[in-house]
């Protein structure tokens, strides 16, 4: 008989992750500034603590995730000027709508990236 293995404090914190990055999301897409930049700062303040109280820090660990934070942010902005680009009659600028949703949704999928990287990110050997 196999035991289950419990489930670790990264895959526990990455499903209030998660629900805080759609929740800034949709905050974005319902022009509710207030929400979303009170969800993404919890987003981005949730590995932060979960670090601080739970692992120790290494060389490069802040820099790495501001690299992926960076990461993050493009994705959202090219995969909405893709998607615009894409659309038929879109191709000449006259409805941005996805990008500018990419654009204003940036942040919080770069803040996502970093809590990823944080809680899943293991240090360089």
């Amino acid at each position: 008989m196999r035991f289950r293995e419990p489930l670790s404090l990264n895959a526990l914190l990455l499903v209030p992750a998660l629900a805080l990055a759609a929740l800034a999301c949709v905050a974005v897409s319902a022009r509710h500034v207030e929400l979303a930049v009170a969800a993404t700062l919890t987003l981005v303040l949730l590995p932060v603590v979960f670090r601080l109280w739970t692992r120790t820090w290494y060389r490069g660990l802040v820099l790495r995730g501001v690299g992926v934070f960076l990461l993050g942010m493009h994705v959202s902005v090219l995969l909405g000027g893709a998607l615009e680009h894409g659309r038929i009659g879109c191709a000449q600028g006259g409805c941005p709508k996805l990008y500018l949703l990419g654009v204003l949704v940036s942040p919080v999928v770069g803040a996502l990236a970093s809590v990823v990287y944080w809680l899943v990110g293991r240090p360089p050997v």
